[in-house]
């Protein structure tokens, strides 16, 4: 056996440790939001879309903030892929939220909300029907503006 003197674990090293620990705690948990939002913040709206069509199930546990913010990314990537009626499904929810919780958004994130709605045509559409069982709700059949 070799046996090599290991000195103790320096200060620096602890806290390196300690701050990947914190980054892949916070990258694995409920900030799956995130990674979408930063997609579409980076102009990716397809990988942005993608993103959330795989995280979808992730909102049955979610806080209202993360619900809220996955369907304000979610509709505003649709809006950016020309998918009116998708957007308008998904920016309702994410509206529906706000009306129940006013502190669901950053201040930011309800001008993304006011400007994607409004570019839909809608500053203010009414609260979206729900599937019976899901999460999400579902837009009216008018919730796509006429060209």
């Amino acid at each position: 056996m070799c046996s090599v003197a290991v000195p103790p674990p320096s200060r620096l090293s602890v806290f390196a440790l300690v701050g990947v620990a914190l980054l892949l705690s916070s990258a694995c948990g409920g900030h799956f939001v995130n990674r979408g939002s930063a997609l579409y913040d980076d102009a990716h709206y397809v990988e942005a879309a993608e993103v959330f069509e795989q995280t979808e199930s992730r909102l049955a546990t979610s806080s209202s903030s993360e619900r809220a913010r996955f369907g304000l990314y979610r509709g505003a990537t649709f809006l950016k892929l020309g998918d009116t009626a998708h957007a308008a499904r998904w920016l309702g929810y994410a509206r529906s939220i706000v009306k129940a919780d006013s502190d669901a958004l950053t201040n930011g994130e309800l001008a993304l909300l006011g400007a994607s709605l409004k570019a839909l045509g809608r500053s203010a559409p009414d609260a979206p029907e729900r599937k019976a069982g899901a999460e999400v709700a579902t837009a009216p059949a008018d919730a796509a503006p006429s060209p």
